[in-house]
């Protein structure tokens, strides 16, 4: 507005203009229709999203049918117990309502919610958790829903809609999904594991936020998501998303089929093909074909040395057609964990290298392929070799059979945890299939059972003189 001079009257300093009475219709005309515009962009909004009330209520009606599944399966609420948690949440969810903070009702009812699915989780009956920790290393946590704070993540923990898991700089972790599919979540990585929306979805689902998520989809498809893109990765794939927040979400498919879509396109991608979605204009960059993986030839897997003769590893792999160059990583890590990563090296010409080692102890290494424009290909399976002062010792002389003990698999669906403990330096199968077996004797394998009804897991121990211990494990898969 003009100031008003000092000289004139106060209520003559108006602007006046003459505005064809045609104009006012117009004008007016053009504010109703962006009023009503408004209203319904706002009602479509409120659809979308829900009034917080609305929003509460929903909880809470969640909230109270979860609570009554957990009483079920766990009976009478014991003073301080998850069912008993998950009773007083719901109680003060609802007071909150009554009293018209539907914000806090919506917090409370999740909190709820939180402690009857960890009711559920421990009675052994009912909701088992849509993933398990099967293997945890370094700085990993876990958010569960509701809640504001992390906490340790440990081995067989139950993941559940809603939670967060987080590793650190020095951490990664294997989770299992109900279906089957495998996350190996890598350092300095933040995921969050979801529920499919709808009964007629199938498959695994997280939203990553940041960081990078190794998947190996079985006979189930999965779906990642991000706030770029997302990756629908069909059965029997390996696949990779990494993502760079407010950049880009790359997608590389190593194996099988992975359909990435945005708000603006979509692309298929085959095995060994990355592509990468900007995160600001949605959009695709070209897509790029990788190198074929080496392969580890030398030396052969679980090999044992003795540091007393020598200390001199040569490892071996096959060579790529493209490569220019090899990444070569030999860790004291199976996830190849920063800490634990002795060796690092990318820039190996040739397809061996001998390596000094002095420490006694298992060592994992890998090797992957570089081409000329710098791309770089899976990494190769995972060999592993022992650096030992005092070797198992070897020949006729030894004739008792390794100790092995196998603790009860932990099922998911037809998929088998099986867990136990054998002699240092024996080699573990189960069904024919290596085992990973550490210094100390303990392993663990996964197991898938394709058929329905009753099963049975061979597991076999081998020592060094050729002496084997068989132990037998029941398992059945239920037709769902």
């Amino acid at each position: 507005m003009r100031k008003r001079k000092s000289d004139q009257p106060a209520g003559t300093d108006l602007d006046w203009f003459v505005i064809p009475i045609q104009k006012i219709r117009q004008w007016a005309l053009v504010v109703v229709l962006l009023a009503v515009a408004g209203g319904v962009g706002w009602f479509v909004l409120l659809r979308g999203r829900g009034s917080p009330q609305e929003r509460a209520r929903s909880e809470i009606a969640q909230a109270d049918s979860l609570l009554a599944r957990a009483t079920r399966a766990t009976g009478a609420a014991r003073p301080g117990s998850n069912t008993a948690q998950a009773k007083d949440f719901l109680r003060d969810a609802r007071e909150s309502f009554a009293a018209a903070r539907y914000e806090e009702a919506f917090r409370l009812a999740v909190e709820s919610q939180s402690y009857s699915r960890r009711a559920l989780g421990a009675s052994g009956a009912g909701e088992q958790g849509d993933a398990t920790f099967v293997f945890v290393e370094g700085d990993v946590s876990l958010q569960r829903a509701g809640r504001s704070t992390f906490e340790p993540a440990r081995q067989r923990d139950a993941l559940f809609d809603g939670d967060f898991v987080k590793a650190g700089k020095t951490g990664s972790a294997e989770i299992m999904f109900y279906d089957g599919t495998l996350y190996t979540i890598r350092p300095g990585s933040l995921f969050e594991c979801r529920k499919p929306v709808s009964s007629e979805s199938s498959g695994s689902q997280i939203k990553m936020v940041s960081g990078a998520v190794n998947v190996y989809t079985s006979s189930s498809n999965s779906t990642v998501s991000t706030d770029v893109a997302t990756a629908a990765i069909s059965r029997d794939s390996r696949v990779s998303v990494d993502v760079a927040p407010g950049e880009k979400t790359e997608v590389t498919s190593f194996r099988g089929r992975t359909t990435v879509s945005t708000a603006k396109e979509s692309v298929t991608l085959e095995g060994r093909e990355r592509v990468a979605a900007a995160a600001q204009t949605g959009t695709f960059t070209p897509k790029v074909a990788l190198p074929d993986t080496p392969q580890p030839a030398l030396p052969a897997d679980n090999r044992i040395y003795d540091l007393k003769t020598g200390d001199q590893v040569e490892l071996k792999w096959s060579k790529v057609p493209d490569a220019t160059r090899y990444r070569l990583q030999i860790s004291r890590s199976r996830l190849f964990v920063p800490d634990s990563t002795e060796v690092d090296l990318d820039d190996r010409v040739q397809t061996t290298a001998r390596v000094k080692v002095s420490k006694e102890g298992s060592y994992f290494w890998r090797v992957a392929a570089i081409d000329a424009g710098g791309l770089t290909s899976d990494w190769s399976p995972i060999r592993r070799f022992k650096m030992m002062t005092e070797p198992v010792k070897t020949g006729t002389g030894d004739t008792t059979p390794p100790d092995l003990t196998v603790f009860p698999p932990q099922q998911m669906g037809n998929l088998f945890l099986v867990y136990g403990k054998t002699e240092p330096g024996a080699v573990v199968t189960v069904n024919a299939e290596p085992a990973d077996v550490e210094a100390d004797g303990s392993f663990k394998k996964t197991i898938t059972i394709e058929r329905d009804g009753a099963s049975v897991l061979v597991v076999k121990s081998v020592d060094a003189s050729g002496n084997e211990t068989v132990r037998r494990v029941r398992v059945f898969v239920e037709s769902m």
